[in-house]
């Protein structure tokens, strides 16, 4: 009796586990890894940063099984250059990219001379956002970048994306006044610097939120809060100027219209460069995690705009807004963009900012 009483026991317990193995998820079924990401940005505070913030936070709460992290970096260099120098990085990493140096890396010019072939291969996921890149001061009697002749101009240290900026849009003004500079390399601390008169301008950003709509970034509304700032402009010729010496992508002009950003500022029309950033990525980044970080996104892109004004620009039309021909987009994100009929590409993005 006990023997047949432990035999059904027996019997009853495997019959338990094979129908929980049964009902089991088969391993076609299992969710998938996690698989982690970095967005590797520019400084603290700026709008490339807090927008990489908005790209991590949207995937976190809405993927499945991709989790992503926001990095602060110097600019594009850096980026370029630690991904494409470290093959762990290069899986698991997407980041802000400039448009002129995007250009450099695939023809392996400076800065990207050394180990060239490491960057050639670099390609773009998706665009994250245009600026008006602008030198602003505290003195009005600066009004043209002419008037920056010997003056204390602050930007960030040579070397960085946003150092290539300010030198060559200040270069249109031509080479006496470039040469006359004397530059501060302190970033963000060189507008609380104008405050304290230690010096006299500094370079900014105005994120554009739709056609001849912009913004500011963190750092210059704080700055607006205290003080009375003016913006600075180029003249026509000095743009052409830019272009003619560094390259077309450093002529590619963005204006700030009179009053646009609230209270009568700035004081005039103010022709900047335009800036056209993207999120770069190299090609061992997996096609899925490329294409799950667009379908989140984009299918959130509302959301974008709760992170920084400058999300704004995070709609259908801006996607794939980048002057990159189709050949050097992730296949994640050709695939994501066809799928959807989203334009993307050099072609799409000259029919949204014509060459003059």
């Amino acid at each position: 009796m006990k023997k047949s009483a432990l035999t059904a026991l027996v019997t009853a317990c495997l019959l338990a586990l094979a129908a929980a193995w049964l009902a089991a998820p088969s391993v076609s079924q299992a969710a998938p890894k996690l698989y982690r990401v970095e967005a590797r940005t520019t400084t603290f505070g700026g709008s490339s940063y807090i927008l990489g913030f908005g790209m991590c936070d949207l995937v976190n709460k809405h993927s499945s099984w991709v989790r992503g992290s926001v990095l602060e970096s110097t600019g594009t260099p850096e980026n370029i250059k630690i991904v494409g120098l470290d093959p762990g990085k290069r899986s698991r990493t997407f980041f802000t990219c400039a448009a002129e140096m995007f250009e450099k890396a695939k023809k392996g010019e400076p800065p990207f001379n050394q180990d060239a072939a490491k960057f050639k291969d670099l390609m773009i996921m998706a665009n994250q956002q245009e600026m008006a890149g602008v030198i602003i001061t505290l003195d009005p009697k600066i009004k043209t970048l002419a008037d920056l002749k010997d003056k204390r101009v602050a930007t960030w240290p040579r070397g960085t994306t946003k150092f290539d900026m300010t030198y060559k849009l200040v270069g249109g003004a031509g080479k006496e006044v470039l040469d006359s500079i004397k530059w501060q390399y302190t970033g963000y601390a060189g507008y609380n610097d104008m405050i304290l008169g230690k010096a006299d301008a500094a370079y900014a950003f105005c994120p554009e939120r739709g056609k001849d709509v912009y913004t500011t970034v963190p750092k210059l509304k704080e700055l607006m809060s205290k003080r009375d700032v003016y913006f600075v402009t180029a003249t026509p010729a000095m743009r052409k100027l830019s272009a003619k010496l560094y390259g077309d992508a450093y002529g590619v002009t963005a204006t700030l219209k009179k009053g646009i950003l609230g209270n009568g500022v700035p004081r005039q029309d103010v022709l900047c460069f335009n800036i056209i950033l993207a999120w770069a990525v190299y090609p061992e980044m997996p096609a899925d995690v490329v294409y799950e970080i667009l379908k989140v996104t984009t299918a959130n892109a509302k959301d974008m705009k709760t992170y920084h004004s400058a999300g704004k620009g995070w709609i259908p039309e801006k996607f794939g807004a980048f002057p990159a021909p189709k050949k050097d987009w992730h296949p994640g994100a050709v695939k994501f963009f066809e799928e959807h009929k989203i334009p993307f590409g050099l072609k799409y993005f000259e029919t949204l900012y014509p060459t003059e």
